[in-house]
């Protein structure tokens, strides 16, 4: 999104629906005077929605999905990200904020409300740009909800004096049931099904989103019916990528590729370098995390799988050398053959959001616990062949468990360091069993007391102190101190 956004809107977007939002202070009728009276204001309303959930996500992107998996484990000498890859979070971990989240879920109320009072724009680009900021919002609490359990809910701009500006944590289930579905299925009404661009939110990201929603809340059934949707719509979204370089292509120009679903756009000249450089690579920074031993002896079970060697260097295994950047999020240079690993500030990761595959290997799962076994290993192999990797026999995997375990696996390597990992672990209970030996070994490495991953409270993030001082209604989640 062009900084120009960001000059434009402080009076308006940023400071009426954010700013604002977040210090607890009425705004004047600036906004509604001098905004949301022409088509392009409207414009430049989705395109604040879009720039907030970059900030928001350019930090996160990793470290609220892989960074506490058996992805990635600490690198370099940091101490942030021993305690994230420790299990060692405290309220003033600085990703445990969740400003930006919020900041973006009030420009999508912002437009939500006002959209409707702008005469000039057409009833299908308003009907378009609502579809958006339901959606976006929608997306913006399924990541709350999912790393803070319980969380305030705010569904209209903060713009009056006599509104209470502090709220206490709503359910996560509510949330789940009366916010995040209602505005998917009200995303899924408005959306312009002519629109496809993998660079906003379309019909079928809106369907992706949704059977994700769904596997959450173990609706298997449901998760089925919003998968089948997905593949049966017109632009036939499926996985074909079976070469490295078509493999690379859903990364680095994802609107070419129909395994791409919905990506978030990035140019380093607009919007600044997309921190993903400094979590897991860079050419001019230590990277905060490197690839883990569980992840990477996964891969290097079956060389010949294409998402080896698109996911890092395979030179480095010779070299017994750690692997501290991840590939996949860039172009190759022509004449050495290799990925253009940026310097910090100028990374462009276009940062997946939802692909085909992702939304194949849910419904997989969903098969396998509604007593399909042959239609999910149908769909498991179907993956695994395109990208080369050895297929898999049915009759290896005996019970429900371990055909979801094969699946698993398989989305680990498929959808590695896409900020998927630590979700899947949450989702299917298998925190505790997969992070408490690794963290064990961490510890003794570093020669610290052995504690392990044993508490099952500290699968939630911890709340900020920031949020904790703003909102006098919030409560902590335990065991966290404040």
């Amino acid at each position: 999104m062009k900084k120009l956004i960001i000059c434009i809107l402080p009076l308006v977007i940023a400071l009426t629906s954010c700013e604002k939002f977040l210090d607890q202070q009425p705004i004047s009728s600036l906004s509604n005077d001098l905004f949301w009276k022409t088509s392009e204001d409207a414009r430049l309303g989705n395109a604040a929605i879009y720039d907030a959930l970059q900030k928001t996500l350019t930090d996160s992107y990793i470290d609220w999905g892989d960074a506490r998996s058996d992805n990635f484990t600490y690198s370099g000498t940091g101490d942030y990200q021993i305690l994230v890859t420790m299990n060692g979070l405290t309220s003033l971990t600085t990703t445990a904020n969740w400003n930006d989240l919020y900041m973006t879920i009030a420009r999508a109320n912002a437009s939500i409300k006002n959209l409707p009072t702008v005469k000039s724009l057409s009833i299908i680009d308003r009907d378009h740009y609502l579809a958006q900021a339901h959606a976006i919002r929608a997306y913006m609490y399924f990541y709350a909800v999912r790393l803070w359990g319980a969380v305030p809910v705010w569904l209209t701009p903060y713009e009056n004096v006599n509104d209470d500006p502090k709220k206490p944590r709503t359910p996560a289930d509510s949330v789940i049931n009366s916010v995040i579905i209602p505005d998917l299925t009200k995303a899924l009404s408005l959306i312009n099904k002519n629109v496809n661009l993998v660079f906003e939110i379309n019909q079928g990201a809106i369907l992706a989103m949704l059977t994700d929603v769904h596997m959450w809340k173990k609706d298997y059934a449901a998760a089925l019916a919003s998968s089948a949707a997905f593949s049966a719509l017109p632009y036939k979204y499926d996985v074909t990528a079976t070469t490295h370089l078509d493999y690379r292509n859903i990364f680095t120009n994802p609107a070419t590729s129909k395994e791409a679903v919905w990506a978030l756009n990035w140019d380093y000249l607009k919007d600044g370098g997309n921190e993903i450089a400094l979590r897991i690579g860079s050419s001019g920074n230590t990277s905060n995390y490197e690839i883990d031993s569980v992840a990477f002896l996964k891969f290097e079970a079956d060389k010949n799988d294409i998402r080896r060697a698109v996911a890092y260097d395979t030179n480095v295994v010779n070299s017994l050398t750690d692997v501290t950047q991840i590939w996949k999020f860039y172009d190759l240079d022509p004449v050495t053959g290799k990925p253009k690993i940026p310097i910090r500030n100028e990374s462009n990761a276009k940062l997946p959001l939802y692909r085909t595959a992702d939304i194949l290997l849910l419904r997989a799962e969903a098969l396998n616990r509604t007593g399909d076994k042959t239609g999910s290993f149908a769909i498991l192999n179907k993956v695994r062949s395109l990208r080369k990797a050895k297929p898999l026999v049915p009759a290896s995997f005996a019970t429900v468990e371990t055909v979801e375990n094969a699946i698993l696996d398989e989305r680990q390597m498929e959808l590695f360091a896409e900020s998927r990992r630590w979700f899947d672990l949450v989702r299917t209970g298998k925190v505790i069993s997969a992070m408490d030996p690794l963290i064990r070994k961490r510890q003794r490495f570093l020669r610290l007391v052995e504690t392990g991953f044993t508490d099952p409270r500290k699968i939630l993030w911890p709340i900020s102190r920031d949020a904790l001082t703003r909102n006098s209604l919030l409560t902590q989640n335990a065991p966290y101190s404040e």
